[in-house]
């Protein structure tokens, strides 16, 4: 069987990278709001939205009226469309309240799925380049996408792991017998 865990470490990026960080949670933030405001807005003209394949195949449009967005790592773009799309079907099967806008500095956050690296004291976070991180525990399993957060000034990476453990034998014996004498 396979569970997915998740390591927390505390970066150590120099202002540059801060910098850097910081407009890559921008261009996340951006993108998410700028489509849910899309989808409202659709909504009130003819009671349909857009999803996922609509986002995504609009998102180089996007890219072209807003060239900010060309510095950010396309990929972290596209899972925050994954993550708008989720939203909206929670909503639709009763599962979450519709989706709002994502404000600034609140949970600052994105997700690198891919064409990132490891190492023992820095980790190459793509578009921003080696980020220094201390490292507190053994990573085990098979990593599978990090993301980068801020909460109260300080970032942080939460590294996504498959691992696979071992499902204990089901037993349907009965328990000893006690001694209900007492």
């Amino acid at each position: 069987m396979k569970i997915n865990k998740a390591y927390r470490f505390k970066l150590e990026p120099t202002a540059a990278q801060i910098q850097q960080l910081k407009q890559a949670c921008g261009c996340q933030r951006f993108v998410y709001n700028y489509y849910l405001k899309k989808n409202m807005e659709q909504y009130k003209q003819n009671k349909t939205f857009v999803f996922y394949h609509e986002m995504a195949t609009d998102l180089p449009n996007l890219k072209k009226q807003f060239p900010f967005l060309s510095e950010s790592f396309s990929q972290s773009l596209q899972t925050t469309l994954r993550n708008l799309d989720r939203a909206f079907k929670n909503f639709f099967k009763g599962l979450a309240e519709f989706p709002t806008f994502k404000k600034k500095n609140k949970h600052d956050s994105f997700t690198c799925p891919q064409k990132f690296r490891i190492e023992e004291k820095v980790i190459f976070i793509p578009k921003i380049g080696e980020v220094r991180y201390r490292k507190s525990r053994q990573i085990k399993g098979k990593v599978k996408s990090i993301t980068v957060s801020q909460n109260g000034g300080r970032w942080f990476v939460s590294i996504l792991t498959e691992q696979g453990i071992e499902q204990q034998p089901k037993t349907f014996e009965k328990p000893d017998d006690r001694d209900d004498s007492l």
